[in-house]
């Protein structure tokens, strides 16, 4: 896999605003929290990331191109077993020293492949402790492209959906990954980043260092608490965007965010992952087939 610049896939329906499209609704008592994890390698380990397990729901395991070695795979894993988390694959480009945050331009073949090889190494971790991955988010440029590329959400979707059509496939919330999924014929968890400032149009700004840290906790807190209690969030302009998310993804790369999940798992009255009661039929069902 090879980065290699070309135009990127673009939706040629017209753009349509997340207001126009779909209905919102205030968000459930019992809201998913998520966070990524395994997200380093060898010695280059993050020491704030498995401090957030006793306050989420989902974990996002990287599963070894952009971040994650087997053996910081296999000791998250036991981690997320040890607190009853959900547990999801973390995907993203071959891009191990840019954390998966390179602009890199595969064709659609080459990316099935890339999500298909990535779900199949956790898929073996997780199936040898009698777990299963129940969700998929995507990480840095893929993430990204996932809500501004229709093909590529397709193409994502389509194959997550060969893996297994009971994965539900995490990502910004919008129009485009929705009708991705619609395409795959699979769930999408619709997440909000607590901690990103976002656009009128639903979309997030680019992280700036200046921006976003100066006052991290008491933004993403106050955020947080306006999306749980009104369902909306206020953008970077003071206009309010409704937002019908499903789950909300902690940042945890930092010391601040072990307080930030802290404060977020309190305002929450019942957080549960997401589509637990579909997994817990789809297990039903199996269990009564043997």
């Amino acid at each position: 896999m090879r980065p290699n610049r070309r135009q990127n896939f673009r939706s040629r329906r017209p753009s349509r605003h997340p207001q126009q499209s779909y209905s919102f609704t205030t968000l459930r008592k019992n809201l998913d929290l998520n966070c990524d994890a395994a997200q380093g390698f060898g010695i280059y380990q993050n020491q704030y990331e498995e401090e957030l397990f006793p306050y989420v729901t989902s974990v996002n395991i990287a599963c070894g191109l952009h971040a994650g070695d087997p053996s910081t795979m296999n000791r998250v894993i036991d981690l997320a077993k040890k607190h009853n988390l959900s547990i999801g694959a973390l995907i993203g480009y071959n891009d191990l020293f840019g954390n998966g945050q390179h602009e890199i331009y595969l064709n659609v073949d080459e990316i099935r492949a890339l999500v298909l090889y990535q779900l199949g190494a956790l898929h073996a971790l997780v199936q040898a402790k009698g777990l299963e991955i129940r969700h998929v988010r995507a990480h840095g440029f893929l993430y990204r492209q996932l809500y501004t590329d229709l093909l590529i959400a397709q193409t994502v979707a389509k194959a997550v959906a060969e893996f297994s059509s009971w994965i539900t496939l995490v990502g910004l919330s919008g129009h485009i990954l929705q009708d991705g999924c619609r395409a795959g014929n699979i769930k999408m968890g619709q997440e909000v980043q607590i901690a990103r400032r976002y656009r009128k149009d639903g979309t997030i700004l680019p992280y700036s260092s200046k921006s976003d840290s100066k006052h991290f906790l008491e933004e993403s807190l106050r955020r947080a608490r306006e999306l749980i209690t009104t369902g909306s969030i206020t953008c970077e302009d003071k206009s309010k965007l409704r937002v019908n998310a499903d789950t909300i993804h902690l940042p945890s790369d930092r010391k601040e965010a072990i307080e930030l999940a802290k404060s977020i798992r309190a305002l929450i009255i019942d957080p549960k992952p997401l589509h637990v009661d579909r997994y817990d039929q789809y297990f039903a069902d199996f269990a009564a087939l043997k």
